[in-house]
């Protein structure tokens, strides 16, 4: 063997002993956790007229595609309008004449106020610890298993219809909590006591139908599904990514 090659071999003996030497310690401390990435409420599709307003100015203006909210912010479909916006990991669609207010889209918490009319909201993955929230007139639900679910508020007749197409879903009040389970739509009346009926859902309707046709376009369920960045079975891919840094 040569000087040099002993020389190298020398050193590759010594360098691979420090390592196995140093490894129980670096085991000690091991690397903090990568923080979740940060959840965005992105306008993903508009079909008709669409409006938006902080709800620090209450000055509305025209909602653009792949334009990113930031709550508290109010959302107006005009008639005969639909608009879907992706919050990350689920979608918020709004139906004609419906009145949304985003009161909080953060890193754990999707938190909505539906004030008239019909929103659909679709949660492919409950990830623990991440809380959708619907608030109406008549109770506050929060969803509590990955699901579809159909949310319907009617104000000059003190009603909201809640219909589960897949999951769960818990209204609370001023009553004791009631639980949607899939297949069933609860009827919620006089304001806020939770005075309710139950019975089997109803058919989907064309709204529902709508949603569904998107979930699929979306490829929404559909393993590996990472929501921002693909796969996206139709072009091109909306610039900028739901999740950022």
């Amino acid at each position: 063997m040569t000087a040099m090659k002993y020389k190298t071999a020398l050193f590759a003996s010594a360098f691979f002993l420090l390592f196995a030497l140093a490894a129980p310690a670096f085991a000690q401390y091991p690397m903090p956790p990568r923080p979740a990435p940060q959840r965005i409420a992105r306008v993903q599709y508009i079909d008709g007229e669409v409006s938006i307003a902080p709800e620090a100015t209450n000055q509305w203006s025209t909602a653009r595609l792949y334009q990113n909210l930031t709550a508290p912010e109010y959302v107006w479909t005009g008639k005969e309008s639909r608009t879907e916006i992706n919050v990350g990991d689920g979608f918020i669609r709004m139906n004609s004449e419906a009145s949304v207010t985003l009161v909080n889209v953060s890193r754990n918490t999707v938190r909505i106020g539906l004030n008239q009319g019909e929103v659909n909201l679709t949660v492919p993955h409950l990830f623990p610890g991440v809380i959708y929230e619907v608030d109406t007139p008549n109770a506050t639900l929060t969803v509590t298993k990955s699901g579809t679910y159909l949310v319907q508020v009617y104000p000059d007749q003190d009603r909201t219809v809640v219909t589960a197409r897949r999951g769960a879903i818990v209204a609370t009040g001023r009553g004791s909590a009631v639980t949607v389970d899939s297949g069933k739509q609860v009827v919620f009346t006089v304001k806020d006591t939770l005075q309710h009926t139950v019975m089997k859902a109803p058919p989907k309707n064309g709204f529902e139908d709508w949603a569904s046709v998107r979930d699929q376009r979306l490829g929404v369920g559909r393993p590996p599904f990472v929501f921002g960045f693909g796969p996206w079975p139709y072009p091109p891919p909306p610039p900028p990514p739901v999740w950022v840094r």
